[in-house]
């Protein structure tokens, strides 16, 4: 997709202050018309876009809920008739738990966010992007889609589920010659998010978690990878150490969990 200008874009998490709030407003930026979800602030980012005069439909959508996300995309072909760019980016973490703290209803409810709603969204979304000239579509999954850390066992289960979806459906798009449709897998690394704040778990770590976040890439610079990444077809777009976890695991696929656990002393994580 070369120019953003007009096109009809859908952010999924686009409330608030991360990754999706700053992609929306740099869509709005570049002249898109965007439809944006989340389960709360969408005032916020609907401020930050008042600026552009940018026509755009906001809409609170829980996105485990599939027949809220039925409706959102209902009314959006309603409003704009057609999608041209879909960025799945709505997801959250847990927090401070180890495995065996977790139950059925914690993974339930992280794989429902996380991964069927990425999976859902598109499926609704995707009847209206094969029949644009060009479209894409873009998951974010995340650097613990590519490299498995400990206390993120939910976590890390579904980026790497969005990672695998997000990297089948492309070289199925390949395989059947349909170029017209982008296919992105977006793997971030440290992005200065309130994600860890926002977990629904909070312990001794988070704190420290969340600290080592807030020295990553701001979500606009975080936002403009990705929008540039989607210009050139880029098919897997890295955003801050996302390419140093990916290396980790090409190249110590077994050894890398023995520098985890010194990075982890470092910043005075202790094991439990």
């Amino acid at each position: 997709m070369r120019d953003f200008k007009g096109k009809v874009a859908v952010v999924t998490g686009g409330g608030g202050t991360g990754i999706g709030n700053a992609l929306v407003v740099e869509l709005a930026r570049a002249g898109a018309q965007v439809a944006f979800c989340d389960i709360a602030h969408l005032d916020k980012t609907e401020r930050d876009i008042a600026g552009f005069d940018a026509p755009h439909f906001a809409a609170t959508v829980d996105m485990a809920e599939r027949s809220q996300i039925d409706a959102f995309i209902a009314e959006v072909i309603a409003r704009f008739g057609h999608i041209d760019l879909l960025v799945n980016n709505a997801g959250i973490a847990l927090g401070d738990r180890v495995f065996d703290e977790l139950g059925d209803a914690d993974f339930d409810r992280i794989t429902d966010i996380n991964y069927w709603g990425v999976v859902h969204t598109t499926r609704r979304c995707y009847p209206s992007l094969v029949q644009r000239p060009e479209a894409a579509i873009v998951n974010i999954s995340s650097a613990q889609g590519i490299l498995a850390l400990p206390y993120l066992v939910p976590y890390c289960t579904t980026k790497f589920a969005v990672r695998g979806f997000t990297d089948a459906l492309r070289a199925e798009h390949r395989i059947r010659g349909i170029g017209n449709v982008t296919v992105h897998t977006v793997h971030p690394g440290r992005v200065a998010t309130n994600i860890t704040l926002n977990a629904d778990y909070q312990g001794p770590s988070s704190g420290k978690f969340h600290a080592n976040l807030q020295k990553g890439t701001p979500p606009a610079k975080a936002a403009r990878t990705i929008l540039r990444g989607v210009r050139r077809n880029t098919a897997r777009i890295f955003i801050s150490d996302g390419i140093v976890h990916d290396w980790l695991a090409r190249l110590l696929p077994n050894a890398y969990i023995h520098l985890v656990r010194m990075e982890m002393r470092r910043q005075g994580i202790a094991p439990r």
